[in-house]
């Protein structure tokens, strides 16, 4: 690894397919350290990533890599790999130390592994490092999961000896194990690293944090937690800026409005005087002549006044990210303290011989708040398809104590992709008016003509914010909500957004999810984690 490694990125200018242009003389510069990329879904991370390796062709600018690089893509591209060995690119070694571990005394055995004695000791190493210790180097990919394939290809990466580890939404399909590891690799990790993620927890061990946005590109030298209390105190700043530069404009404009009554005032004295014959014509016309001159200076010195102070709110403005926040007044969801709205008993279920649930209890009273936790495929999602009805109990009972619940699963089932937000709206809630419609559709950012978006063009947090419009501006809201990971894939203003508008509902949630950060946010009071044995 070398000392001096580094990532500069000057004057960067680069357009999509489209003609849109993406980077307008982007200049930013990595350290050799811990960096976290953040920024709004669509402005541009990954590709500034692929751009920095390589992957795609700069329009113009310099892009400066001193060291190498190892790169985790959010999909890891595996069309032409086979086994964990050829993803690691040691088959024909690890096969030729199997051989010489077996007898051989065949030179090209010898030759192929070169002395490199510690290869399946690495290798092991790098894989148990993530909880594959059980994954033979032999086994086929097409046998792995998506969360072991992320697994395998951060194994990878940080058992390299890379100068930099550049991340892509590393932890989007890991489970909470999973996701502890990755958090040790990173805290272990010696050199420099470039992460891009929402999540926050990983976000906080970060040295540094480099924001995008459409000003372009801001270095905050902390981790996510003061880069956030930075950008608050920062937005905070040049929202003043732009109120006191509309103040200096409004005054410069009622400066010249109170200049030009004057002036039009003393003319119209002068040309009474000149009409009453008090004032002869000779000293008429000399006052009309410097009167004519004065308005004329006038007139230059107040277009002058009104183009500054227009330049300096356009400035202002400029420098001022235009950031929505929703502020919500959503319908009360009355809970008794006392009322069960869902009780679990001895319940058991399986989709094999080897029960995935079982004799598992619960009991949700009032507008309790709780976390289903554990490794992917430990059956959350199988619980609260069971509790919903998709699926039937094997034994055991589930009562549910309200009729009033909504279940939001991973694909937002219950929004209409082809139609528009207000028909999807109008048709969750038929005794809304289209006007309610529009109403609570604002609340939620969707104002005006955005109502008339069709869902289909919509992000992955629009969808999800959307969809809780519906639902939680309702007549009457759900008094359960019951959430299937939230927060996969959303950005960290969408998250936020979204964080909002539970903290300021009402009633019980049940949520599987593995954003630790996001749990807190939302009041969750209890976790439950899998497997869901006997509790």
């Amino acid at each position: 690894m070398s000392n001096a490694s580094s990532l500069v990125v000057h004057q960067l200018c680069f357009k999509l397919a489209n003609d849109h242009v993406l980077f307008d003389h982007l200049s930013i510069s990595f350290p050799a350290s811990k960096t976290g990329l953040v920024g709004r879904n669509g402005c541009g991370k990954s590709t500034l990533v692929k751009l920095l390796i390589g992957a795609l062709t700069i329009h113009s600018g310099v892009i400066q890599a001193a060291g190498s690089i190892a790169y985790v893509p959010q999909i890891p591209d595996l069309d032409h790999v086979k086994t964990v060995a050829d993803f690691f690119d040691c088959a024909e070694k690890l096969s030729a130390w199997e051989r010489i571990k077996a007898g051989s005394s065949d030179l090209h055995d010898y030759q192929l592994l070169d002395e490199d004695w510690q290869l399946a000791e690495r290798l092991q190493y790098s894989l148990t490092q993530f909880g594959l210790q059980a994954v033979a180097a032999s086994r086929l990919l097409s046998s792995l999961s998506g969360g072991e394939l992320t697994r395998l290809a951060l194994a990878k990466a940080f058992g390299s000896a890379a100068d930099f580890l550049i991340l892509d939404e590393p932890s989007n399909h890991l489970d909470s194990d999973a996701r502890k590891q990755l958090l040790g690799a990173i805290q272990q990790w010696p050199a420099g690293l470039i992460l891009v993620s929402h999540d926050r927890q990983l976000l906080n061990q970060m040295a540094c944090i480099v924001e995008l946005t459409s000003l372009g590109a801001i270095l905050y030298g902390g981790n996510y937690d003061f880069y956030h209390e930075q950008k608050a105190i920062e937005h905070q700043a040049r929202t003043l800026q732009v109120g006191d530069a509309k103040k200096a404009l409004q005054q410069a404009r009622l400066s010249v409005q109170t200049t030009r009554e004057k002036h039009s005032h003393k003319a119209a004295q002068g040309r009474e005087k000149r009409n009453n014959g008090s004032m002869d014509l000779l000293m008429a016309n000399s006052k009309r002549g410097r009167s004519e001159r004065s308005l004329k200076k006038m007139l230059i010195k107040e277009q002058r006044m009104i183009t500054n102070a227009t330049m300096d709110l356009t400035l202002a403005k400029s420098q001022c990210e235009i950031i929505d926040s929703l502020t919500l007044n959503l319908p009360k969801t009355f809970v008794p303290q006392g009322k069960i709205l869902l009780l679990i008993e001895q319940l058991c279920f399986s989709y094999s011989a080897k029960p995935l649930i079982d004799n598992f209890s619960l009991c949700l009273q009032g507008s309790t708040r709780i976390a289903l936790t554990g490794a992917n495929g430990c059956g959350k999602s199988s619980l609260l398809k069971l509790i919903i009805g998709e699926l039937t109990t094997s034994s055991g009972s589930i009562t549910l104590g309200t009729e009033r619940i909504c279940y939001l699963d991973q694909r937002l089932s219950l929004l209409d992709k082809g139609s528009s937000l207000l028909a999807n709206y109008l048709r969750l809630n038929p005794q809304a008016t289209e006007f309610e419609a529009y109403h609570n559709l604002a609340q939620f950012l969707f104002k005006n003509v955005n109502a008339l978006k069709y869902v289909k063009d919509l992000s992955g947090g629009e969808k999800l914010r959307a969809l809780l419009a519906c639902v939680l501006m309702a007549k009457h809201p759900p008094q359960l909500l019951i959430l299937d990971e939230p927060t996969n894939h959303l950005d960290i203003a969408s998250i936020e957004s979204i964080e909002s508008a539970l903290t300021a509902y009402q009633g019980a949630m049940l949520v599987v999810s593995h954003d630790t950060v996001f749990l807190k946010n939302i009041g969750i009071e209890q976790r439950i984690a899998a497997p869901f044995i006997g509790h």
